[in-house]
């Protein structure tokens, strides 16, 4: 739904320009589960048309035998100042490996007016902050605009503890219990999901996560076999085949619950926890 044959965006903006071993923008999280400060990855200037897509990178986060979930929202301030509105919250993103080797990344098609400026804050879990890096790039001047779905809203389903979302359960030799996320608000369109594991010690591990809607005996599946990987002992998470980026369209209407399941390669650990962010509008 996003990708139309002769359609294509004729304006981009990104902070990652030249190549570098630190590419996209500097951001310090929050410690011990508050919020950071707003850090801006676009000026007003730099929007100078509508924004129609949204993709967003986020590397560099973790700690060897460290706790670092991480929590990010995109916000927005229309008049170009500094003065942010989170537009989309609450992006479950810790444990992040470099960002020059693999990122947690997203796409959101969502609309941004031209002259707005756009910040990124991280909510982080431990006490020692640390920094993370984050790439943005904004798309917009769809050369057919009427072909091309852009939502006006997000919601992110799942609570929050700490800076953590819904905590669940892999299965180790067949798909996990499948866990409630909690219920949509609105009519929703375009869906991304969020996932880390908050837990200091991680052994090499690779999953597979599901998301779907529906009730207790029938559900849809709206993103299947989003991969997460854990190397080594350095507690890093890598986000691997993830297909969500292209596939993420699915229709779910307003107040329908979410589910949430799991597979690892081998027995889990605990921790792993998610949210799933939706477009509408």
């Amino acid at each position: 739904m996003l990708a139309n044959r002769g359609n294509r965006y004729n304006w981009t903006f990104s902070n990652y320009t030249t190549p570098s071993a630190t590419p996209g923008t500097s951001v310090v999280p929050g410690a011990s589960n508050a919020e950071g400060a707003w850090t801006q990855v676009a000026t007003a200037g730099n929007i100078a048309y509508d924004v129609e897509l949204i993709y967003i990178a986020i590397g560099g986060g973790n700690t060897t035998a460290n706790d670092k979930s991480h929590l990010l929202d995109i916000g927005v301030d229309p008049a170009g100042g500094t003065s942010y509105t989170a537009v989309i919250s609450n992006i479950v993103c810790g444990q992040s490996q470099a960002i020059t080797t693999g990122q947690c990344q997203f796409v959101f098609p969502l609309r941004i007016k031209a002259g707005s400026s756009v910040a990124v804050r991280v909510q982080g879990s431990n006490a020692t902050a640390g920094t993370v890096r984050v790439v943005a790039k904004f798309y917009g001047r769809s050369s057919e605009p009427s072909e091309r779905m852009v939502g006006s809203f997000s919601e992110t389903i799942g609570a929050i503890t700490n800076s953590g979302g819904v905590s669940v359960t892999p299965g180790s030799t067949a798909e996990g219990a499948w866990t409630s996320l909690g219920t949509t608000t609105n009519a929703l369109w375009w869906w991304q999901l969020g996932m880390q594991c908050s837990n200091g010690t991680i052994t090499a591990m690779y999953l597979t996560f599901d998301l779907a809607y529906g009730d207790a005996t029938n559900k849809v599946m709206i993103i299947e076999n989003k991969h997460l990987g854990f190397y080594g002992t350095a507690e890093i998470a890598a986000w691997l085949y993830d297909t969500s980026m292209i596939e993420g369209f699915c229709y779910v209407p307003g107040g329908s619950n979410l589910y949430v399941r799991a597979h690892c390669s081998t027995t889990p650990v605990t921790g792993f926890n998610v949210t799933a962010i939706g477009i509408g509008g």
